[in-house]
Order: structure tokens, then C-alpha cells, then sequence
């Protein structure tokens, strides 16, 4: 019977007709009947968003760049004077659920917009001495990316899961999960890059 349920998952994951968004409760459904905890955390984490920055996976680290609001002249790009700062200025971990990200890739924006957190417009206008508004910009692309590497982990999971004879003998699923649901670790932009860096940035006249 669980056969039927991964074959049903591949499936749905190959038919773009089939939401992403019930694609991911079918597999919460799923996890949590099978008691795998780390793909119902995941599957979970991608419908809600996630809480911590530290579990973002690293598929939804995106990249983009960071602009300031100049009343005169729009948004403008920020220059940092060192690498270490110009790499926490053009990335950013995405934690918003995957129905939002979809609504912005469906969006008829040619670029998607994201403010920053109150913390780090904070750092940003100190390390800066102009007060104003900073947003992260990022192309469509990225959130493609995202949408179409969520649906492609569903699929290889329910291979894997599929053909898994600790799963067949009903076996404990510890090692399968492990393998199978462990997500990568990604630098904590919020934090770590822009303590260090967000003071020896500088503006650039751009266009958006």
C-alpha cells in the first residue's frame, strides 16, 4: 500500500496541473502516517515558512540586490567597500511560505521586491548615516528556482522512499531520514554577515 502512495507522489510531481502547494500536504500527510519526522518538519516548514533562519535549506538562498530609497532619484544600488559586505548585501535566505513565493513569481513584476527586516534597516541606516528605506531585489528566476527544486525533492524522496526496504519491512526509519530529509545549513544573513559588514556601506547611483 505505501508503494501505491509513493507512486501516487511521483505522479503529482511530474503534473504541473497538481499544486505544489497540495503536493506538499499530501507528502505532510504521508510523513506523518509513515512517522518521518524530518520530512514532515520539511514539508511542514515549506507550507508555514520557517521561524529560523539557521533551517533554511540552501535552495532558498537567493540572489539579488540590495537598493535604498532615494526621494529623488527611486531606488538606488548600496556599494560595499569589501567582499565579505558586497556578498551579505546581494544575498538573502527567503522564509515566506511557498504559496507566497508563488504568488510572487506569478506576479506581473519583472522583479520582486522584498523589505528588510526593521533590525536591519537599523544596521544599515548606522553603517550608512543616511536614514531611509532599503529594499532586497531579486528576477523572477530565483523564485523558479525555489518552486521547481521543491517539486524535484518531492520526487527523488518518494523514489527513494519507494525503493527503500528498511521502509518495506517496516523497519525503523532513523537512516532513512538522514538520507533522505536533513537539510543543508546556509549562512544566517539576518545575522552574522550584516553584524560584521553593515557598517562600511556606501550608495551608488543606479536604476532599478
Amino acid at each position: 500500500m505505501a508503494e501505491g502512495i509513493f507512486l501516487e507522489l511521483q505522479r503529482d510531481a511530474l503534473d504541473d496541473n497538481i499544486s505544489l502547494e497540495m503536493l506538499l500536504q499530501k507528502v505532510y500527510l504521508v510523513a506523518k502516517k509513515l512517522k518521518l519526522d524530518e520530512l514532515e518538519k520539511w514539508a511542514c516548514q515549506e507550507l508555514d515558512g520557517y521561524d529560523d533562519v539557521n533551517s533554511i535549506p540552501d535552495y532558498r538562498q537567493i540572489t539579488g540586490e540590495t537598493k535604498a530609497w532615494n526621494p529623488l532619484s527611486g531606488w538606488i544600488p548600496i556599494l560595499a567597500k569589501n567582499p565579505k559586505s558586497t556578498d551579505a548585501l546581494s544575498h538573502m535566505p527567503l522564509t515566506i511560505p511557498i504559496s507566497s513565493i508563488i504568488e510572487c513569481y506569478k506576479s506581473n513584476d519583472v522583479s520582486i521586491e522584498f523589505s528588510l527586516s526593521s533590525q536591519l534597516t537599523d544596521l544599515l541606516n548606522k553603517g550608512t548615516g543616511y536614514p531611509t528605506q532599503y529594499s532586497f531585489f531579486v528576477s523572477k528566476s530565483e523564485l523558479y528556482r525555489i518552486i521547481s527544486t521543491v517539486r524535484k525533492k518531492i520526487l527523488e524522496w518518494s523514489i527513494t522512499l519507494e525503493g527503500n526496504e528498511l521502509l518495506k519491512e517496516g523497519k525503523n526509519f532513523s537512516e532513512i531520514e538522514k538520507t533522505i530529509a536533513t537539510p543543508v545549513p546556509t549562512i544566517n544573513y539576518y545575522e552574522n554577515n550584516f553584524y560584521d559588514s553593515a557598517t562600511d556601506v556606501n550608495f551608488v547611483q543606479g536604476k532599478c
